[in-house]
């Protein structure tokens, strides 16, 4: 009963009460990952005293778990798709687009979807964690990072001319690409804002 009085106290005039959204992490931090990887989701949002109950959707259908953290050990294509959690004080999250491939080379990144200024990290990563060697980034199909060894690479601040799509290639045997991914970064005087 206290606690329906303090909430209702806290709700402006207007009716309206400001709720926060919830927001989603994954660890390890890549949105694209190879079959039989694991991974794990993380929400982050308010909880009402007492239940840190979670709710997590899948497509828009909800999963049968209540746990802050959703592990999926083991990720097979199936468990591709489009991520959302709520807390008992949040609005729903973002969405998380997780993909699940299979391939030999995977071009890994944190989002798709990046505000100018933020840090781009890119990772060439090998089917089964197989070593690579001799990498090449590239940007709308133009070389422009080669490693002959080291797999990730930073772009420490973005701008407008970073938007494209970025792949990698590696050798084994043999030299690998892996398909491509959109970037895309935006303008933070274009962000819409919500009055």
């Amino acid at each position: 009963m206290w606690l329906l009085i303090i909430l209702l106290l806290c709700v402006p005039t207007g009716g309206q009460m400001d709720q926060a959204k919830a927001v989603i992490t994954l660890q390890p931090p890549w949105v694209s990952v190879f079959q039989e990887e694991n991974v794990t989701l993380q929400c982050e949002g308010p909880h009402l005293p007492g239940d840190s109950s979670t709710q997590w959707f899948l497509n828009g259908t909800a999963i049968e778990t209540l746990t802050p953290r959703y592990r999926i050990a083991a990720a097979g294509i199936n468990d591709s798709g489009e991520y959302r959690c709520q807390t008992g004080l949040s609005v729903p999250s973002d969405p998380v687009q997780l993909e699940v491939h299979k391939d030999w080379l995977l071009l890994q990144v944190s989002s798709g979807v990046f505000t100018e200024g933020e840090p781009l990290a890119l990772r060439c990563h090998g089917w089964r964690n197989k070593l690579m060697y001799n990498i090449l980034f590239y940007q709308n199909g133009k070389t422009f990072k080669f490693s002959p060894r080291n797999s990730e690479f930073t772009i420490l601040k973005t701008n407008l001319s970073h938007n494209g799509i970025y792949h990698c290639s590696g050798m084994r045997v043999h030299r690998y690409t892996s398909a491509g991914v959109s970037i895309t970064i935006k303008d933070p005087d274009e962000q819409e804002h919500v009055l």
